[in-house]
């Protein structure tokens, strides 16, 4: 691997189409036979190389026809134009795999087809369990709170802990209201299923 060291801290939020609590978390297979999600980073600090990625942020749009690591995975990749072309080209090659590091040198190497990256204004409302993406007509996603199952007006704190994990270590669970993708063949929605929201911080 070269030997360009990144790291940042980042506000991570992740849509999927698993059942609430993802059980691919914990035993590795998907609720469905297929995985696909929507993921959004917003980077706090962080640096790849000597380019600042603080301020900065990334959406991808991800879907596998079975479990993650079964591989032949789809990935669209999108930056906001107040993303300069420096961050662009580091936050690809973090993401990509190239500089190794967890979890993108995992996630990468489950990739057949990688769309873009496309550069268009992206909404992200970054609110906890009540957070939100949208990229114009080609991806929407709304996270919402747990909520009591006897009384609905009372809201739940929940959250998913796995302590050796290499995407998040601690993180609240939500239900993810909707997420609807459309880009380049690769279409697919998914009402009431699962979302967090975490803090993460990685690096190689």
């Amino acid at each position: 691997m070269p030997d360009t060291k990144w790291r940042y801290k980042a506000d991570y939020l992740e849509f999927c189409s698993c059942a609430e609590g993802c059980p691919c978390n914990f035993g590795g297979f998907p609720s469905n036979e297929y995985c696909r999600a929507v993921v959004a980073y917003r980077f706090n600090e962080g640096s790849c190389g000597d380019v600042d990625l603080a301020g900065s942020s990334i959406v991808v749009a991800l879907s596998w026809p079975k479990a993650i690591h079964e591989g032949n995975g789809t990935a669209a990749i999108f930056f906001d134009p107040s993303v300069s072309e420096a961050q662009q080209g580091a936050l690809a090659s973090i993401f990509g795999g190239a500089y190794g590091g967890m979890p993108h040198e995992i996630f990468s190497a489950t990739l057949t087809n990688v769309l873009g990256p496309f550069v268009e204004p992206i909404e992200l409302n970054v609110n906890g369990t009540k957070s939100s993406v949208k990229v114009g007509s080609k991806v929407t996603a709304e996270m919402t709170t747990h909520v009591s199952p006897v009384d609905p007006t009372m809201e739940q704190e929940v959250h998913v802990v796995i302590p050796t994990g290499f995407v998040f270590q601690d993180a609240q669970a939500a239900r993810n209201v909707r997420q609807d993708v459309n880009v380049d063949g690769m279409t697919f929605a998914d009402t009431k299923t699962n979302a967090f929201y975490a803090a993460v911080e990685h690096s190689n």
